[in-house]
């Protein structure tokens, strides 16, 4: 068996072929089993596929090193490619009914019809028998070949997105780990449970041999317990996912803080947060309930509430951009290096040199991120878009993944639903007007701007996040970078191609119509892809939507308030605020607030009283609350699913707060 104890002093592990096939495998299941958990029994939220792996494989060591002769270092490479295998299913899950819903809910009082015709023939299959078994079920054999093409061309799209986002990681990675030191909370966990985290904060014994690390474990899991039998029996007390402060404010204007207000029981996030930055922590509460004081604001003052106020979503595009701004500024020193070296080389005078960590040279990143979104770019330009959108779309795509991936590795926000949900399109269409975007009466541009709700409302360029995270590893564990980024390379194509494969599948075996929580119209996926035809066919019907003066104003005024904030931040070395507090908090600071606050609040009386070696002392507590968070959700949970009935996974539903 491997010691961990001398990662830092052997040689990067290459990625060997055992570890490679074993890795693989595991991938190919993992998608099976969350294709069946997601859309089939609708129970696979919250799992963390990766994690629950890494521990089955750590608790199993002595058997698995026995019969396959794989190590520590060996799993992490086996989390990795799980943790991107997987984490391709949101983008599969809402793609499918963007191409294939116009055609089968087409009918003479809409204009469905015409929307499907916008798009090329290479992008789906045209047969209207093949998509009424697509999602009514299919009651004998099925013809496969049409959908071969289509899962072929669309992986190798979905590839070439991911290998975009690698080359800005590239780019980046040396300037976030080396230069603004960033803490990668969410790295933490898999380092700690392999042994493999920095000396100054692992413990001298093993993690599953420190008391505090069970007692955190029992924490988690003792709540989640009383959840999952609180579904079974409700007379049964339990804290639940979480407490509705809402119900407290009936009265106006108190109402109107009324709506998400909840303190959210999340273990594994108070366990992220405790390796934050404080002044991240304090302004992720503080900024949501400012949030809340604007809301208040507006209801004493008796202002109209505008249709969509208070606009989280609009305003987080906003800070969004303001804070890429602010780091486009701060690390100009890094960016001007980084440029020399691309045009004259890493040797050059006042070049950034080769980075070791790495596993393709700067030059060869630059040209691949250039390549790659000019790709992007002419993919849906040969679709009939006009030439000028697909940069706005995909610039805003790829902007609002890396600004995630960078605010992820610093706060350890857990989920990836922490980014502005639809503004890459909506931006477009709020700032022009749709109108401006049907030349002559061609709406094309508004139907694919439509279809892309896969990429604009789903998670799939946020695990831009994994690639980060995956090449951290790398580095921590003494793992050869090159082997990593293969992996994590040939893991994502068999994973999209798993994923198409068994999803379609699943469409044809159950309907699309019954499959995540649908009844006959389809589950939550269908039915945000209708809400995005509706609008389409309501401008064919006539109606154009002018620009949202409204929506814009808070846009830029958020983007302006981030500014502000920095200005201050930078002139004043010790204000409080953090704009990435703002940034991770509008998306769904409701969610995020309780945990981060108490991570703040224990570690401000950690620090005070016990200073850093209590805090370093204290570590396996909270790793042990992640840990027993993951083995309550991701193990316990989906095994106990297996034999309850739907009322229950609705009733002991941990997460039903997102």
């Amino acid at each position: 068996m491997e010691a961990p104890g001398a990662a830092r002093e052997v040689a990067p592990r290459g990625l060997r072929l055992r570890t490679l096939v074993v890795a693989l495998i595991v991938v190919v299941a993992s998608v099976r089993l969350s294709v069946h958990q997601n859309m089939v029994q609708s129970a696979g939220g919250g799992v963390d596929y990766a994690l629950a792996v890494l521990l089955v494989l750590v608790l199993l060591e002595p058997v698995i090193g026995r019969l396959f002769g794989l190590g520590r270092r060996s799993y992490l490479y086996i989390y990795v490619a799980t943790l991107v295998g997987v984490g391709v299913y949101d983008g599969v899950s809402r793609f499918l009914p963007v191409y294939t819903a116009a055609q089968y809910l087409a009918a003479p009082d809409n204009n469905y019809a015409r929307i499907a015709e916008t798009y090329p023939s290479w992008f789906i299959p045209k047969d209207t028998e093949l998509m009424r078994q697509f999602y009514e079920g299919a009651t004998g054999p099925v013809n496969m070949m049409p959908w071969v093409k289509t899962i072929g061309v669309w992986t190798v799209f979905f590839a070439v997105l991911w290998g975009t986002l690698l080359c800005i990681c590239v780019l980046l990675r040396r300037h976030w780990v080396e230069d603004e030191r960033l803490a990668f909370p969410l790295v933490q966990v898999p380092l700690y449970i392999t042994g493999f985290a920095q000396v100054s904060r692992q413990p001298a014994r093993s993690i599953w041999r420190q008391p505090l690390m069970w007692a955190g474990f029992m924490v988690a899991a003792i709540h989640f317990a009383s959840i999952m039998a609180h579904g079974a029996n409700p007379s049964l007390p339990t804290l639940g996912p979480g407490y509705n402060l809402g119900q407290f404010f009936t009265e106006h204007p108190l109402n109107a803080l009324s709506s998400y207000f909840l303190f959210v029981h999340n273990p594994q996030l108070v366990g992220l947060a405790y390796f934050a930055p404080q002044d991240v922590c304090f302004s992720m509460f503080f900024f949501f309930f400012l949030i809340k004081a604007m809301m208040l604001f507006y209801r004493v003052a008796g202002l109209q509430e505008p249709s969509g106020f208070p606009f989280f979503w609009e305003m987080a595009a906003g800070a969004f951009v303001g804070i890429a701004i602010y780091y486009a500024w701060s690390g100009r020193g890094y960016f001007r290096k980084l440029w020399r070296s691309i045009i004259a080389g890493p040797g050059a005078e006042g070049a950034a040199g080769r980075d070791p960590n790495a596993p393709i040279s700067y030059r060869v990143a630059a040209i691949g991120a250039v390549t790659g979104f000019l790709f992007l770019c002419a993919w849906y330009i040969a679709a009939g878009m006009s030439w000028w959108i697909p940069p706005i779309f995909f610039g805003l795509v790829v902007l609002f993944a890396t600004i995630f991936t960078r605010g992820r590795a610093e706060a350890g926000i857990g989920s990836l639903a922490s980014f502005p949900f639809w503004q890459a399109s909506r931006q477009i269409k709020s700032f022009l007007g749709t109108e401006r975007l049907t030349p002559d009466g061609d709406y094309t541009n508004l139907s694919m701007l439509a279809s892309l709700i896969f990429l604009h409302f789903g998670l799939f360029p946020e695990t831009m996040t994994y690639q980060i995270e995956g090449l951290k590893i790398s580095e921590d564990a003494r793992l050869s970078p090159r082997g990593m980024t293969g992996l994590m390379s040939v893991a994502l194509v068999l994973g999209m191609l798993a994923m198409m494969w068994f999803a379609v599948n699943a469409f044809y075996e159950w309907g699309g119509n019954t499959l995540s929580r649908g009844i006959t119209e389809g589950g939550y996926h269908v039915r945000i892809t209708v809400t995005e035809l509706a609008a389409v066919d309501t401008v064919i019907e006539g109606t154009h939507s002018p620009p949202d003066r409204a929506r814009n104003a808070f846009t830029i005024g958020a983007l302006l308030f981030t500014l502000l904030i920095v200005v201050i931040r930078v002139n004043r070395l010790r204000f409080p605020l953090h704009p990435l507090g703002l940034v991770m908090t509008l998306p769904y600071g409701y969610a995020y607030w309780g945990p981060f606050f108490a991570a703040w609040l224990v570690k401000w009386g950690i620090l005070k009283f016990g200073g850093i070696r209590m805090y370093h002392a204290l570590i396996p507590f909270f790793i042990g609350m992640i840990v027993g968070q993951i083995f309550s959700l991701s193990i316990v949970w989906q095994v106990v699913a297996l034999f309850m009935p739907e009322q229950w996974r609705t009733l002991a539903d941990p997460l039903s707060y997102f």
